[in-house]
Formats: C-alpha cells, sequence, structure tokens
C-alpha cells in the first residue's frame, strides 16, 4: 500500500489539508484529529476517481520533497510562508483495484429496460452508468 504525506495547515480555526502530491486535492477538519479523517477520506475519493478517469497515479514523494512542493503551493495559494503549527503526515492509500470483473446480476425486465433507457441518453454503457450510479450515490452517503 502507498503513503502519501498531506500538509496540515492551521488557519482561521480550523486545519487546512493539501496533499502536495494532488493539487486537487484538499479537505479539512476543527482539529487536527478530525482533519486526518477528512484527509484519509478526501485521499479515496480522488484516487478513486482519478482511477475511474484512467488518470496516471503518481508515485508518493519523499518527506522532503512533499515539504518542497507544500511550500510552493502554500506560496501559489497566496499563504506566504506555512504558518507556525503546520505539520506534515503520512496518509495511506486505499488499495484500488481496478481490474473489471464480470458479473451476474438479475433485475425485473422493467427494470433493466429502465436501466438501458437511461445509460443510452447519458452516453454509457449498462455498465458504465450502473458504475456511474454506484459511485454517485457513495458520493451523496458521504456528504
Amino acid at each position: 500500500m502507498s503513503v502519501y504525506y498531506a500538509g496540515f495547515i492551521p488557519t482561521e480555526g480550523v486545519y487546512a489539508v493539501l496533499f502536495p502530491d494532488f493539487p486537487g486535492c484538499n479537505s479539512q477538519g476543527d482539529s487536527l484529529e478530525e482533519a486526518f479523517a477528512m484527509a484519509t477520506e478526501a485521499l479515496a475519493v480522488h484516487l478513486e476517481c482519478m482511477t475511474d478517469d484512467g488518470d496516471a497515479i503518481p508515485k508518493p514523494s519523499t518527506k522532503q520533497e512533499a515539504l518542497r512542493k507544500l511550500q510552493e503551493r502554500a506560496v501559489v495559494l497566496e499563504m506566504g510562508d506555512l504558518p507556525e503549527g503546520s505539520e506534515l503526515h503520512p496518509v495511506q492509500a486505499p488499495q484500488l483495484d481496478a481490474q473489471v470483473k464480470k458479473i451476474a446480476v438479475s433485475f425485473s425486465q422493467y427494470k433493466l429496460d429502465m436501466i438501458d433507457r437511461k445509460a443510452k441518453a447519458a452516453g454509457l454503457t449498462r455498465s458504465g452508468f450502473l458504475a456511474a450510479a454506484a459511485s454517485a450515490f457513495e458520493s451523496r452517503q458521504q456528504v
């Protein structure tokens, strides 16, 4: 399993979380403990989306590389130097098996027809539509 570093930055009463290896992956928490839990979830969701999109997952940076990238990002985000109390912690990445598996499922003919109509309207295959529906449902459940 891979480990990626996350920067935990105290700002305006919360901890902002930035992943140096994933510029679009951010989170926050009211405490360091909450921020760490949110960072773990944000990393998992970000990696799942990258996998679904077929994007290459970067190799984890070393701690020194991650700190350099985090400092560069702080400048880009107009934070200046990292505020006192900023910390860099490793976050465990989930194991994502993107291997396609063939399965059998059962639906009434009515439901199957509805799935096929909605998939066609979305420009997706039946499998693609069901996968997208599962991802949308999971995202909605995490809110």
